[in-house]
């Protein structure tokens, strides 16, 4: 019997946080609700930062630690949800740094799919990337189970490092091709495991598009990536 060839699909991919957006979006989101809801913001707030002393001694882990910084959310329905990320990505757009826009014309004519992978969560990030015209959004997945009501809790892992290239496996395995990278973009090295399996790579510095990969990690990369 003949073995079904597989579809091979060029693929060009992009972090999100300080590669296309000049910011962190989870930090950011949460300044953004405190804005819109100060009291309780202030009263989570003080009680996050317990737990971000236990991630400090080891006590928790990052996806727990992670899970935590949402659980704010939990009050709201699915349609809040919604909206407070709608409005948050008008005031937060004009971050996108300029030189990306025409890049993403450049690299669709260069491949099949341009795809962000990003730590950050799905929810904050999927409708709004794909409204820019990327065709795919992998993100930090959160549990959903169909309730009205959000619930702060991780589904399977944390989106960084080994676990970006693991999903991209994963959905294309799923969908019936494999893939290569052309072209990679981030500004971390946090995110070795992709910039090792991409002919060509892009390192953001500060917003600046270079050549190649950062030379080393960064303290945030330590602290928490790790």
């Amino acid at each position: 019997l003949m073995k079904k060839s597989i579809a091979k699909k060029n693929i060009i991919v992009y972090d999100f946080d300080r590669t296309i957006y000049g910011g962190e979006t989870g930090i950011n989101f949460s300044t953004f609700y405190l804005k819109k809801y100060p009291l309780k913001s202030i009263l989570f707030l003080i009680k996050y930062s317990k737990n971000l002393l236990f991630y400090l001694l080891k006590i928790i882990n990052l996806t727990t630690l992670k899970e935590r910084y949402f659980e704010f959310l939990e009050t709201h329905s699915k349609e809040e949800i919604e909206k407070l990320v709608t409005d948050f990505w008008e005031t937060k757009k004009h971050k996108i740094y300029s030189w990306t826009k025409d890049e993403l014309k450049k690299n669709k004519k260069e491949c099949e799919m341009v795809i962000v992978s990003s730590a950050s969560p799905l929810f904050l990030i999927e409708k709004f990337l794909l409204s820019l015209g990327y065709d795919k959004v992998f993100g930090t997945n959160f549990v959903n189970d169909n309730k009205e009501t959000f619930i702060a809790k991780i589904d399977g892992e944390n989106n960084k490092g080994d676990e970006k290239v693991k999903k991209l496996n994963e959905w294309a395995k799923q969908n019936d091709f494999e893939y290569e990278i052309t072209e990679f973009y981030s500004d971390s090295l946090a995110d070795k495991p992709l910039y090792d399996i991409s002919k060509k790579t892009y390192w953001i510095k500060n917003g600046v598009k270079l050549d190649g990969m950062p030379p080393r990690k960064t303290l945030f990369d330590k602290l928490f990536w790790k």
